[in-house]
């Protein structure tokens, strides 16, 4: 794909939603900045301080969220929706799936790839040594499909990074779609990403918008429906609004290949804790890798085909036991085209390429259905956010300082909650302050209020907004403990 910046085709003004809705987003805003100088009286005044100093900080960031995902952000499809791409143009997307021990969903999965609306594409499956019928239901549709879908069968399990390096050796694309096996992706997903790409050259990855699969059919589904709503679109948005990141989620997201393939092989084989080939943070860290590129490492890297066909820098990659393809031949990769040299020489950035989310670019996906597979999940995604301490943590000031500002606040409040939660709901009361405990409550409840009726306005109709503040309330008051239970057992792996 010629790398070019683009000249989006004239489209009416960006607008999400009707003036009345607009009008209760504001009146959103209003009500925040109103709880903050409460706050902030009720700091000063009335409440221990250290509670009340939290309670204030996550006020501030909330409405920091709201405003910024509400004014600020701008969902990248839309400017370039009416873009039509030339046939010749169009770039060959590699859509690469791990999986195991999927039989239940597997054959949508890969179905949902295969009816894609965009053309040029190949379906990459990464079958990582399963041990139900995956593998044959896998074998099955390369037989009905034929040779559109690529099948690899892995001899033993390396995890879920491992299974990606792994598809990465046969995959062709210049733009790599990555999604989890337990997902149904959109048909005019990868069409829309595609344009994003097309239009702005400096997009290096787009993440997709998430909800949940069949969230009618139980309680907890519906819990978490409504919470990935909003954590998609107004904290990705949030971070979009300064195409910055933090966490390409695993459901569905698509990268420049020049701004990916080569970190795949460290990321695979991360390590960490003194732990080797960390299967954890596979999300994060990757994301990571392209957060910290800067714009001279990408001008001063001189890629040959040669040099891609040895694939992520060099390194020996014959240790992945492949034992079946469904590919007839294993060509040489093809090359992705360059940035224009002489304008990344003259871009004073320190980072080099644009991390974006769209709510146009969609998947559904499965999630725990009962509250023990909750924790699990959860335990396993702070495991992640641990190591990405050190992985985000150490490289975020690079990008705009508000943005970094932000992330870092974030990281601290999540690092004291648990300690803050047990003062509130323990020791103040047992020392008599029970006004300080109360008012905590209230403003938990409130946040997870505000939430749910943001998901509202966007779906008119939308049945489960309400009940956004038990998600809050159980994030609050029982997932943030996680974090310890994670450091703890931070050795213990599997692969999902």
């Amino acid at each position: 794909m010629a790398v070019q910046d683009k000249q989006p085709v004239a489209t009416e003004k960006y607008r999400e939603l009707d003036k009345k809705r607009w009008l209760v987003r504001y009146l959103v805003l209003a009500s925040i900045l109103v709880i903050l100088g409460i706050k902030l009286y009720l700091l000063i005044y009335v409440v221990d301080f250290t509670v009340g100093f939290y309670s204030f900080l996550t006020s501030f960031l909330l409405f920091n969220v709201f405003f910024l995902s509400y004014v600020k952000y701008r969902d990248p499809f839309v400017a370039v929706k009416d873009v039509i791409i030339p046939e010749d143009q169009k770039p060959l997307v590699s859509i690469l799936v791990p999986v195991k021990n999927e039989v239940g969903n597997i054959r949508n999965c890969v179905q949902s790839c295969l009816d894609s609306s965009y053309s040029n594409k190949e379906v990459i499956i990464i079958n990582d040594a399963s041990t139900d019928g995956t593998a044959a239901i896998l074998d099955e549709m390369r037989k009905e499909v034929g040779p559109k879908l690529l099948i690899m069968h892995l001899s033993k399990s390396v995890g879920k990074k491992g299974a990606i390096e792994a598809g990465s050796q046969i995959a062709k694309g210049e733009i790599y779609a990555m999604m989890d096996s337990d997902c149904d992706i959109a048909s005019d997903a990868i069409e829309h990403a595609v344009k994003i790409f097309y239009a702005d050259r400096r997009v290096g990855a787009v993440t997709g918008h998430a909800r949940v699969r069949g969230a009618a059919s139980k309680t907890m589904l519906k819990i978490m429906d409504v919470w990935f709503d909003g954590q998609f679109r107004l904290l990705k948005g949030m971070e979009t609004s300064f195409s910055s990141l933090t966490c390409c989620s695993g459901a569905l997201s698509i990268y420049r290949r020049e701004a990916v393939h080569q970190h795949i092989h460290a990321w695979a084989h991360d390590n960490f804790l003194g732990i080797k080939n960390f299967k954890f943070a596979t999300d994060r860290r990757l994301t990571a890798y392209v957060l910290g590129a800067k714009p001279e490492d990408i001008w001063k890297r001189k890629i040959t085909t040669g040099e891609q066909a040895s694939n992520n820098n060099g390194s020996d990659n014959s240790n992945i036991p492949i034992i079946q393809t469904g590919k007839d031949d294993l060509n040489t990769l093809s090359s992705s085209s360059d940035p224009d040299q002489e304008d990344l020489k003259k871009d004073r950035r320190r980072y080099a390429w644009k991390l974006v989310y769209s709510p146009n670019v969609r998947v559904t996906a499965g999630v725990p259905e009962t509250l023990m597979g909750l924790i699990r999940q959860q335990i396993r995604w702070r495991k992640s956010f641990i190591r990405s301490i050190t992985a985000t943590g150490g490289l975020y000031w690079r990008r705009p300082l508000y943005a970094a500002f932000l992330y870092y606040l974030i990281l601290g409040l999540k690092l004291t909650r648990p300690f803050v939660v047990v003062k509130a709901l323990l020791f103040l009361p047992l020392s008599g302050d029970l006004t300080t405990s109360l008012l905590y409550i209230a403003g938990i409840m409130y946040t997870g209020m505000l939430y749910g009726i943001d998901v509202r306005l966007r779906n008119p109709g939308y049945p489960y907004w309400l009940y956004r503040p038990a998600m809050t309330a159980l994030s609050t008051f029982v997932l943030s403990w996680l974090i310890f239970y994670a450091a703890i057992t931070i050795r213990k792996e599997s692969w999902r």
